[in-house]
């Protein structure tokens, strides 16, 4: 015991002393970064400009809330990489700004969802259009990053790189299994045939149900980029589905021009030769994306006009309680609401989009979002934008809004609600030799995780789930103006695509952020009207960020104090992060957890 108390010390002791010189150096590194920057950034375009757009890394909603990362081999680095938010501006602001004549595209390392994939794709398309040019070169192209590519005038990838056009998949991880040989009951209860947010803890296998709903939306999701790919590159769909089913990737150089999915296979050295030429220059000239954005936002796009648009995001999962987890950018239902009160308030603010991206979360916090949205749309108008997810929770946010603005690949829907209870009896009493005892004046005094819940504990959470059900299919026909019975056709837990939740009154419209801007403008009468597009939440500034990156500390230090007690059990941060979240979560979730994978 002695010597556990001795390890903890040194645990926190070497938390704190890292923290202490973790901050020292964070703060440096934005001193030398903010001087770099100053020194290299370009303050203005000029004639004759192309717009370096380098897409890398996971491409977020909106800005990451931490401005560093860290790793052992580089240490401190600024995280350069933009916002769909910014991306999306950058690309207008390129096709608005006469000085660019075109875009060099690089989508190396980029990781995004189906509706964000799209959503750049049709900007990009956007820019083509209005005749200006792009030219995309990659390494190597995984399926997502070649779709954005794919509208570029010419398309090129490395003489030794590849094409991983493939197809679309969607895996779902089972451990009932591992549960049952830990000792770990997932007492289930939940509302919908569909809902498989939970399937993994009641069956060790896909159930025939999830597996045509995955089936279905993942086909919807291919023959869109399918035919999006089509288009941009004069090839024909069937073609375009033969070549998935042979092993692109791995063509020869020749094999793979043959294919149309690429114009021709170079070096990058090629490729700036081949934009030299274009251009008529002797050196390439251009502005970085983010460059782009920091430099001409408020000319493009002025933030003091008279009447104003909010833009108030919600991303991440809606959670009752915040939660401090590595990572998290949790909806947090009371900072939420807090916005929506404000701009409700704000008489500059002539109408309001919802700008969701989640896959919903806890019950009891989803309906308070949605009572103080219908407070807010009986004051000004309310128009809902989804993007790569508004399924479960994040749908019930949304059901109240005037008008529904989905991508077509959104995943929405999966009206259903379930609960999760575990019981650790097994593993605490049969394998530990833990013993729990409890002394309470009634039979529904406490819902314990160390015993199984009795017949009528079971009874009890069932029926709480099914009254929460019939409140969440209720809100949605009330909020849609549609019969409760249509609502029920297409609930049940089932997750749509945004095209289907058009064609089901789940939705309004097809379409992206400004779409949704432009129809909250209509519905506000100020179509013609001079409007600024305002962003909520305000971004974290640099020092507020670097605070939130080491407030983290205190998950690591439960994580080091919870290997030490478990001995040689390893935990990871996942799992001791999933741990804490069933700690934290409500008994009633309107959650969705399918993704698709390119």
């Amino acid at each position: 015991m002695k010597s556990f108390l001795k390890t903890v010390l040194a645990v926190v002791v070497g938390l704190f002393a890292a923290t202490v010189l973790g901050t020292f150096c964070v703060t440096c590194a934005m001193v030398a970064s903010l001087t770099v920057s100053d020194g290299n950034s370009r303050s203005a375009t000029q004639p004759g400009d192309v717009m370096f757009l380098k897409i890398n890394g996971e491409v977020n909603e909106v800005p990451p809330f931490r401005p560093f990362t860290f790793d052992a081999l580089n240490g401190f680095q600024m995280n350069q990489n933009l916002s769909l938010r910014e991306y999306l501006d950058a690309i207008d602001i390129a096709q608005l700004d006469p000085n660019i004549v075109g875009i060099y595209l690089n989508t190396d390392g980029m990781t995004a969802s189906p509706a964000t994939y799209e959503a750049l794709h049709d900007a990009l398309s956007a820019f083509r259009r209005s005749g200006k040019w792009i030219v995309a070169y990659n390494d190597n192209y995984t399926l997502g990053q070649y779709y954005v590519a794919s509208v570029a005038d010419s398309v090129f990838v490395n003489t030794i790189g590849s094409v991983a056009f493939d197809g679309l998949a969607s895996s779902s991880l089972y451990p009932k299994g591992l549960l049952d040989k830990l000792g770990i009951e997932m007492q289930v209860f939940r509302v919908g045939t569909f809902k498989s947010a939970v399937e993994p803890y009641m069956i060790d296998h896909m159930s025939d149900a999830n597996r045509l709903q995955i089936g279905t939306y993942l086909n919807n999701i291919w023959k869109r980029m399918a035919d999006d790919v089509a288009q941009s590159r004069g090839i024909a769909a069937d073609k375009l589905d033969s070549l998935a089913n042979e092993p692109v990737g791995y063509m020869l150089a020749d094999e793979l021009a043959k294919s149309g999915l690429v114009d021709n296979m170079l070096y990058k050295s090629e490729v700036e030769q081949i934009l030299l030429d274009m251009t008529g220059r002797d050196e390439l000239q251009g502005i970085k994306a983010k460059e782009l954005v920091d430099c001409s936002h408020d000319q493009w796009f002025p933030q003091d006009r008279e009447h104003k648009i909010a833009v108030l995001y919600a991303t991440g999962e809606i959670a009752s309680e915040a939660r401090n987890v590595s990572g998290s950018d949790d909806i947090y239902y009371e900072d939420l609401i807090d916005e929506i009160r404000d701009l409700a308030d704000d008489d500059e603010v002539a109408a309001v989009v919802l700008r969701v991206n989640s896959p919903g979360g806890s019950g009891f916090a989803s309906e308070q979002i949605w009572h103080a949205l219908e407070e807010l749309r009986a004051q000004k108008p309310l128009v809902v934008s989804m993007s790569d997810y508004a399924a479960s929770g994040g749908y019930y946010i949304s059901c109240c809004a005037d008008y529904i603005v989905a991508e077509p690949n959104t995943l929405t829907g999966s009206i259903g609600v379930f609960g999760v209870i575990p019981n650790f009896s097994r593993l605490t009493s049969g394998r530990l030799g833990i013993n729990f005892e409890e002394v309470k004046t009634h039979k529904f005094g406490q819902l314990s995780v160390t015993r199984p819940l009795s017949s009528a504990e079971k009874q009890k959470l069932q029926r709480t789930i099914e009254d929460f059900y019939g409140l969440f299919v209720m809100r949605c026909a009330e909020g849609r103006k549609m019969p409760l019975e249509s609502i029920m056709e297409v609930a049940g837990g089932r997750v749509w695509t945004g095209s289907d939740a058009v064609r089901l009154g789940l939705a309004d419209e097809l379409g992206g952020i400004n779409r949704a801007i432009a129809k909250a403008i209509e519905l506000a009468g100020l179509e013609g009207e001079p409007c600024s597009r305002v962003c909520y939440p305000s971004e974290q500034s640099s020092f507020e960020s670097m605070m939130q990156m080491f407030s983290d500390e205190a998950d690591d230090l439960s994580l080091k104090v919870a290997e030490k007690l478990l001995g040689a059990m390893p935990i990871d941060r996942t799992s001791w992060s999933f741990i804490r979240h069933l700690q934290q979560a409500d008994h009633v979730q309107a959650r969705s957890f399918d993704v698709v994978e390119f």
